[in-house]
């Protein structure tokens, strides 16, 4: 039996080197396509590399499992929302979410389980019992992650939201209107703040499109589902049904957003003295210790074992 654990470590290990090393390549050649696409300028259609059509068949099979696991029609409006505010736009999204879930339920738990058997003396009952809790990671992990993507994109807009709000202020004061504006701060952020800039786009698109800057706007709002761009929101409606004056009301909503940044960062400082108190005990101050008092100790041990030995 103890010459299986080297073999299960040395596969568990490979497995995560194919798995990472084939992440990251996928990931470079997904990035290498779209910087070349927009060299060009366009995508041939009947250039399809052998990647692509693998990337498309999975697609399709991911999309064909995923509609027999898809929510009911009633709950379909809450889950383009959740994916929305990921970030994930594409109409068959939701479908290749649920069919990675399936995949992930079925598939994890007959690996394991043939992997199990293979290397493991252990009853077929115990490994049927350990890929049963294989099967609920498998179906939660996507969950999982859609929860950290949604938070990730969340934050990154929050960050990125202050600066466009006082370029916003900027472009107003200068004579722009609103909507010419925002299409202008959406182009200038695209860069530092990419997230933000893609919902400002679709929020101009809408705007474009002969949808009501109320509507869009409060679309725009659930789509972040953030804070700072609710209140944002809000004062833009109010000034448009008050008739005030919009360039005013950014320039005091951006201070404020200032001062709600400044105050933040300060109780975030207010916590790290707490947050550095058991690292301080457990690994700090022990290793001061020894360095400290173990050569006095060495010496005091060293002086008694004189003084008793006769």
């Amino acid at each position: 039996m103890d010459a299986w654990w080297p073999l299960i470590g040395g596969v568990m290990l490979a497995s995560l080197l194919v798995v990472g090393g084939g992440t990251l390549l996928a990931g470079d050649l997904v990035r290498v396509s779209r910087w070349r696409r927009r060299v060009v300028g366009r995508a041939a259609k009947g250039s399809a590399t052998g990647i692509g059509r693998w990337r498309q068949l999975c697609i399709g099979l991911l999309t064909t499992w995923g509609r027999r696991a898809a929510p009911s029609a009633t709950e379909g409006e809450s889950t383009a929302l959740r994916f929305l505010t990921a970030g994930l736009r594409s109409r068959n999204a939701p479908l290749v979410f649920y069919g990675t879930k399936v995949l992930g339920a079925t598939g994890c738990p007959l690996a394991l389980f043939v992997l199990l058997q293979l290397v493991m003396d252990s009853p077929w009952w115990s490994n049927l019992f350990i890929a049963a809790g294989a099967s609920f990671a498998g179906w939660y992990g996507p969950d999982v992650w859609l929860r950290y993507r949604t938070a990730s994109r969340q934050q990154q807009i929050v960050e990125g939201f202050p600066a466009a709000l006082d370029l916003l202020v900027v472009c107003v004061e200068a004579g722009l209107s609103l909507d010419v504006a925002l299409n202008r701060v959406a182009h200038e952020m695209a860069r530092m703040h990419r997230e933000l800039s893609q919902d400002l786009e679709v929020l101009c698109v809408e705007i474009r499109s002969g949808r009501s800057r109320q509507d869009a706007f409060r679309r725009a709002a659930q789509r972040m589902q953030v804070e700072e761009v609710h209140a944002f929101m809000a004062v833009v409606i109010q000034t448009e049904r008050f008739g005030t004056s919009i360039g005013q009301a950014l320039r005091i909503h951006a201070e404020g957003l200032r001062n709600r940044q400044d105050l933040r960062a300060t109780e975030i400082a207010s916590q790290l003295p707490v947050k550095l108190l058991f690292p301080l005990i457990f690994f700090i101050f022990p290793g001061l210790f020894v360095i400290l008092l173990g050569p006095a100790v060495i010496r005091g041990l060293r002086l008694l074992s004189d003084a008793v030995a006769p």
